[in-house]
């Protein structure tokens, strides 16, 4: 049979927390406190953030090699990523911090709040020559200025400690971290308070490698955020200027050297053009002089009119064919293999162009990322793989073009040679000479074209344009981000509120104990519930007099009245069983204010001692001794007028247990009993018997043959709930007749009784 998971009773819980609405009210209190020390307390955070954009490369390039971009998969994502990582590179943040003195953390106390310094504006620490290079713990100092002299605390790592008592802070004095002294830049005043806090330098850079966030500010965007949050905005504005300028400083050494390397390139290759255009000029003069050539141009006119499309054609070949030759040259020279190959020659296929832009913007990214990363590092493993494979397509790509424009070569000299054979009028000599002539104007357009690359290439070493534009500077956001009212008052709200709902039920859900909610009674027994009682604070053990209209005997009253109510109709005479599941919860108490309130109505009672193993009548009634039950029960010589003990209430006869036998329940199964009972009900209109409680001995369940009813007493906060259960057991066995419970031990406020008039003494019977 599945387990039913018990409902819970919102009601009841409602009463709980209203009942206790006082530690809501402490809570929110101490808690609210708590916030507004939080709040006036904590360093106001904010934040400061600045944009840039990174230049791409793209502009530079021709359509053809952004395809070839585009097919390698390297695109303008990549490049801000690479970007990024730059930016945020070791190198850059350790050279930032050194220079801008970042290892030290200067706060000064304002009332409750530690305020950073920045700069410092009341004094800085001295310490000992390359102590900030070579620490490798941390310096926390505490500096108080009194009148004459100024208490300084040095702790140096976790472990060292040293305390000072100075009275001149600007001379070296020693402590655990070394000779250190102060560097004032304004005077200082009593009551003053400085922290100072040192990292190495490595942990430094950590730190602010974690605080300083650079990001593209989206996909694809080729525009990055750099931002933080912090209490010292100023600090933060100086440290990304000066990221920012590192990193363009950075790239223009970058682009300089690429720049430098093309023009080394093109002033060796001038050198050579040269050389070999000074020959080619000596060989026409010699062929002119040797065939007595003197004007060539009115001689060749008809020829250089009809083929001057084809030898423009065939020079462009074939200055493609040895910039191609060139290049192919450079790669194949092993002591080049690490430097950049010369972009800007012009060689006029797209494709080989893109391949030696690749080739060069990975070549630049690996030499650039080598400088923060070490040898082993995957990143640069993979760019010297990526590099190895261009490297070997751009050779492959060099003998394709080479091919081609052989091939081009090839079939424009079939074509001029077919012009040529046309005109045979044309003297060899002077063909021969063409030849010669057309050598030295190929000689001189390649000098022409390298001596334009190079003063495009001098122009571009000179620009200083930088790679990261500003586009928004770095600036601070006047709304702090913490500490915030609303979610600190939110907070609090939530803990006061939160630790007293959790108090509250974790001790209902533990507490074992009945509290003093009747209703929680009711609902784990499903008996009949005569009333509750509130505590006896006092000591007194009769609530219930004459004229009295106390708390206590009201309640008696309407307990009273319960009873009357729940007795059986065809019982006349009855007789009433009151007994508890333990000690001291109450029930003779119970017992004893019962009786006598059913005497203040002119009622003949008695009220039976039954409890023969620890009597409390005598002691509650101040009785003589006089009349003992266990001896009546023990001894037929004994009459119901021995036992008969009359009390000061005049309509109450006491019938005290006596003397404690050495066997109980014996005497209880006996005849003796009944016969006392039956006496008993023809004397007296009522029978109130005390007894021993039931979950301790079992001689109260041979009263339940003589009574009519029972009266069982249950107390607040004592009696626990495994007694509760076994009431259910003796309930549902029933071994008890007509059970009535009752509360004792309630809190007077807790009863939820009133009259509208406060209680006092009446005179008037009850």
């Amino acid at each position: 049979m599945a387990q039913q998971t018990p409902e819970i009773d919102i009601r009841l819980w409602a009463a709980r927390l209203l009942k206790n609405w006082y530690w809501f009210f402490i809570g929110c209190f101490v808690f609210s406190g708590w916030g507004l020390y939080k709040y006036f307390s904590s360093t106001r955070q904010y934040p400061v953030d600045a944009r840039i954009m990174i230049r791409s490369n793209d502009s530079e390039m021709t359509m053809p090699q952004m395809e070839v971009m585009q097919m390698m998969g390297i695109s303008g994502s990549k490049q801000v990523e690479d970007e990024v990582a730059i930016l945020t590179s070791r190198d850059i943040l350790t050279q930032i911090v050194r220079d801008l003195d970042l290892q030290s953390e200067y706060r000064k106390k304002r009332y409750l709040r530690w305020e950073g310094q920045y700069p410092s504006r009341g004094l800085t620490v001295v310490y000992p020559e390359q102590f900030l290079d070579t620490t490798k713990k941390f310096v926390r100092i505490k500096l108080c200025v009194r009148k004459n002299h100024s208490f300084v605390r040095v702790q140096y790592g976790k472990w060292s400690f040293s305390r000072h008592r100075v009275k001149d802070i600007t001379q070296p004095f020693m402590t655990c971290a070394g000779e250190i002294s102060f560097r004032l830049h304004s005077p200082l005043e009593k009551g003053d308070k400085y922290s100072i806090f040192t990292l190495p330098i490595l942990p430094s850079v950590d730190q602010y490698a974690k605080t300083i966030v650079a990001e593209p500010i989206k996909k694809e965007s080729n525009v990055i955020s750099i931002s933080t949050t912090t209490d010292m905005p100023q600090r933060a504005i100086d440290f990304i200027n000066k990221e920012i300028e590192l990193y363009n400083h950075d790239a223009l050494i970058d682009k300089n050297l690429m720049a430098s390397n093309t023009a080394s390139f093109i002033e060796e290759r001038l050198r050579l053009i040269e050389e070999e255009l000074s020959a080619a000029e000596s060989e026409v003069e010699q062929y002119k002089e040797n065939y007595g050539i003197v004007d060539l141009a009115s001689e060749a006119g008809l020829y250089l009119s009809e083929s001057s499309e084809y030898k423009k054609r065939a020079a462009e070949i074939e200055t493609q064919l040895n910039l191609v030759k060139y290049v192919s040259d450079y790669i194949s020279d092993d002591s080049k293999a690490n430097n950049l190959i010369p972009a800007n020659l012009g060689i006029a296929d797209g494709s080989l162009v893109g391949l030696i832009t690749e080739y060069n913007t990975i070549l630049l990214n690996k030499m650039r990322v080598q400088r923060t990363a070490m040898d082993n590092n995957p990143i640069v493993a993979q760019m010297d793989a990526q590099l190895l494979l261009l490297r070997e397509n751009i050779i492959t790509s060099i003998a394709s073009v080479s091919n081609s424009l052989q091939i081009s070569k090839k079939d424009l000299d079939k074509r001029r040679g077919k012009v040529d054979s046309q005109r045979g009028d044309i003297p060899s000599q002077e063909r021969q000479y063409r030849e010669v002539a057309r050598n030295k104007q190929l000689k001189e357009s390649l000098y022409l074209y390298l001596y334009e690359k190079r003063e495009e290439n001098a122009l571009t070493l000179a620009s200083t344009i930088v790679p990261a534009k500003v586009i928004a500077k770095p600036q601070m956001n006047p709304t702090a981000t913490s500490p915030r009212l609303k979610i600190i008052a939110l907070i609090c709200l939530i803990l006061g509120c939160g630790f007293p709902f959790a108090g509250i039920y974790l001790y209902y859900m533990f507490n074992n104990r009945l509290s003093d909610d009747s209703k929680e009674l009711e609902r784990k027994t499903n008996l009949p519930f005569g009333g509750a009682l509130v505590q006896n604070h006092h000591g007194e053990h009769i609530a219930v007099r004459d004229g009295v209209n106390s708390v206590s005997a009201e309640l008696f009253r309407s307990l009273r009245t319960n009873v009357g109510f729940m007795l059986p109709a065809a019982k006349k005479n009855p007789v009433i069983l009151v007994t508890s599941s333990i000690n001291s919860e109450g029930k003779s108490y119970v017992a004893t204010n019962l009786a006598i309130s059913l005497s203040l109505l002119n009622k003949k009672v008695a009220l039976v001692g039954l409890d023969i193993r620890k009597p409390m009548l005598a002691k509650y009634l101040n009785l003589p001794s006089k009349g003992c039950l266990t001896s009546y029960l023990a001894d037929d010589a004994y009459s119901v007028d021995d036992l008969i003990v009359p009390s000061e209430f005049s309509n109450l006869d006491i019938l005290p247990s006596g003397v404690i036998p050495p066997n109980p329940n014996e005497l209880l199964q006996g005849e003796r009993l009944d016969q006392l009972f039956a006496e008993l009900r023809q004397r007296y209109d009522y029978v109130i018997v005390d007894s021993a409680p039931v979950a301790m001995v079992s001689d109260t369940f041979q009263l339940s043959r003589v009574a009519d009813m029972t009266v069982y007493v249950c107390r607040a906060r004592y009696t626990t709930f495994d007694l509760i259960d076994f009431l259910n057991q003796v309930h549902e066995q029933k071994r008890l007749p007509n059970i009535v419970t009752v509360l004792n031990g309630v809190v007077a406020k807790n009863v939820g009784y009133g009259y509208g008039y406060g209680y006092g003494v009446n005179t008037s019977k009850s």
